[in-house]
C-alpha cells in the first residue's frame, strides 16, 4: 500500500471531542490507516470529511446542502 494511503486527512468544522476522535480512529484503522491528520475548516458548516488516498468520505453539512440545492 502506498505511503499516502496510510494517512487519513480529516476535516472538521470545529475541534472534535473524544468520542469523535475514537470513531474516526476506528473508521480509518478499518481502512488501513494508522495516522490521522486533522484540519479545522468552518466552511464545511458541520459534519466531517475524511480523505484516504484517492477516496473521499464526505459527511459534511455543506455537501448535503449542495446536493439539496442541486435537486431543487
Amino acid at each position: 500500500m502506498a505511503e499516502e494511503k496510510l494517512v487519513a486527512k480529516v476535516v472538521v468544522s470545529e475541534k472534535p471531542d473524544d468520542s469523535v476522535l475514537r470513531m474516526v480512529a476506528e473508521f480509518v484503522k478499518k481502512r488501513g490507516c494508522y495516522k490521522t491528520e486533522y484540519t479545522i475548516d468552518p466552511d464545511i458548516i458541520g459534519g466531517i470529511v475524511i480523505r484516504i488516498g484517492d477516496k473521499v468520505y464526505d459527511g459534511s453539512l455543506r455537501s448535503r446542502l449542495e446536493t439539496i440545492r442541486q435537486s431543487l
